[in-house]
């Protein structure tokens, strides 16, 4: 145990499907976890927009009751070292010439764009090369694009444009900074020299003071407001650091600082991350099949392969098959009924694309398929298809990483909400054939930007020192010698499918 007398961190972590914000020690010791429900509206057809009056009223509310959890256990306000915010990327909002908000928010799940590259006269090649990011339609850049060229009314207006992070750093402390992490997911960022790119601005009608300035890690971020740190109880001028992208964040909290490990991050989506010492070229990464951009520590590069539907795949699972509005009771006996299911599902098969196919196709467009439908077909055994295929397209990509890299490690890490699941840790434990590992790591994202607040302000003098987190233990998931030998004999058939499948475009 810490004593009371050393700092505490905070970390902000804006997700997908919850506000989260986790107070540690420097040795990872949890002493709060606080959550928010994010609220998403649909004004219409393909749109999907973050209700940012609901994030900054429940931000502050749940800094209040983060403040106030700390001084139950005695300590005070002073004690708070630094404050790291990270979030989702792709998102962005407007604001005016007085930082007022005057745009949406669209979700990086939002269809109403399209990948403009091609209009630019520019490669799949060249794009890759400069932002690190596949050639998709998901970016921020694109965004901007059709929000410009659809004549929004609101596009006109704006003085600077910010990504999630970037928001919430400047709603708490008034100053207005990028994180290169988060900024590459923007699309509108050079990956190597990580300042804004100039050229892909002119594309969509902006210049470099359109943005927020653009900052090496751990150097973006400003002192709280003081009517914000009274509101919440803390201390004006606590640093509210800018932390970056959020799955980069976890993966530094599950210890990744150098390359070789290899994290697994389930949430409502899935990603596959590693670290590199370099960025990685279009065709290093199999003609930009993966993402290689930087990671929250400077001089280390993050390469990262994600599927868009992981935990949302089983969420619309249990809807479908349980049924509508039905408890705790009717979901937990589906997972019951799906793991007593024999391995290979009754044939069934489930290429888990339920919002595009992710890495390493990278088609959007494309949606889930269920195939081996029977009248003997159960629940339980389409739901045990959904997480075969999802362990299928794990095995698939573990394996292009390690042609990538070079290393193939003797575990894998495992983080984020999804990673609570036994029965499909058990299944990805015999289909990848290697041990396990899930640190108990509460909210990767928020101590990972916990973390990343610590090494700008000095709490830390390394990134080595900042993952020791002796406090934080770990759980190792071992394979189960019998499963993994059926799986050995059904995987080929059933990764195979799923390449086949991705493949067809």
């Amino acid at each position: 145990m810490t004593s009371l007398a050393s700092p505490v961190l905070i970390g902000i972590d804006i997700g997908t499907t919850n506000l989260k914000i986790t107070a540690i020690r420097p040795d990872g010791e949890i002493l709060s976890v606080v959550r928010r429900s994010m609220r998403i509206d649909h004004p219409g057809p393909g749109a999907a927009e973050f209700d940012l009056d609901r994030l900054e009223s429940d931000l502050l509310d749940a800094l209040t009751e983060t403040t106030a959890s700390l001084r139950a256990v005695s300590i005070p306000p002073s004690a708070v070292a630094a404050i790291g915010i990270c979030s989702i990327g792709e998102s962005f909002v407007g604001l005016d010439a007085h930082g007022r908000r005057t745009t949406p928010c669209p979700t990086w799940f939002d269809r109403r764009t399209r990948n403009l590259r091609p209009d630019w006269s520019m490669t799949a090649r060249d794009w890759f090369d400069l932002t690190g990011m596949v050639d998709d339609d998901i970016y921020t850049v694109h965004r901007l694009g059709h929000a410009r060229a659809s004549a929004a009314d609101w596009f006109e207006r704006v003085d600077k444009w910010a990504m999630v992070a970037d928001y919430a750093t400047y709603r708490l402390s008034g100053t207005l900074v990028a994180n290169p992490s988060l900024a590459a997911r923007s699309g509108l960022a050079d990956r190597r020299r990580c300042t804004w790119d100039d050229g892909l601005l002119a594309a969509v009608g902006l210049r470099a003071a359109n943005l927020p300035d653009l900052q090496p890690q751990g150097d973006g971020w400003g002192p709280l407001d003081g009517v914000v740190a009274h509101t919440v109880g803390l201390v004006a001028g606590t640093p509210v650091v800018n932390a970056g992208h959020d799955h980069p964040c976890a993966g530094l909290a599950c210890r990744l600082i150098d390359p070789g490990p290899v994290i697994d991050s389930t949430g409502t989506s899935e990603a596959l991350k590693t670290v590199v010492d370099r960025p990685l070229s279009y065709d290093d990464v199999g003609q930009g099949r993966y993402d290689c951009y930087p990671y929250v520590l400077t001089g280390r590069f993050i390469l990262s392969g994600h599927i868009p539907a992981s935990g949302a795949l089983f969420d619309w699972l249990e809807r479908l098959l349980a049924g509508p509005g039905v408890g705790r009771e009717a979901i937990d006996a589906l997972w019951q009924a799906a793991a007593a299911t024999p391995p290979g599902a009754g044939g069934v098969r489930v290429m888990p694309y339920l919002r595009g196919t992710g890495a390493p196709w990278n088609q959007r467009g494309r949606r889930a398929e269920i195939l081996g439908l029977g009248e003997e077909t159960t629940a339980g055994a389409i739901l045990r298809g959904a997480v075969e295929g999802l362990a299928s397209w794990l095995v698939l990509n573990l394996e292009r990483f390690a042609t990538i890299t070079g290393y193939r490690p003797a575990e894998l890490i495992l983080a984020g909400g999804g990673a609570r699941n036994a029965f499909v840790d058990a299944v990805k434990a015999a289909f990848v054939n290697r041990p396990l590992i899930l640190p108990a790591v509460e909210e990767a994202a928020g101590v990972g930007a916990a973390l990343v607040a610590g090494l700008s302000v000095g709490v830390f003098t390394s990134p080595a020192e900042a993952v020791r987190l002796a406090a934080i233990g770990e759980t190792v998931i071992a394979v189960d010698p019998e499963l993994a030998s059926t799986y050995a004999n059904l995987a080929p058939d059933l990764v195979g499918r799923l390449d086949r499948v991705g493949d067809q475009g």
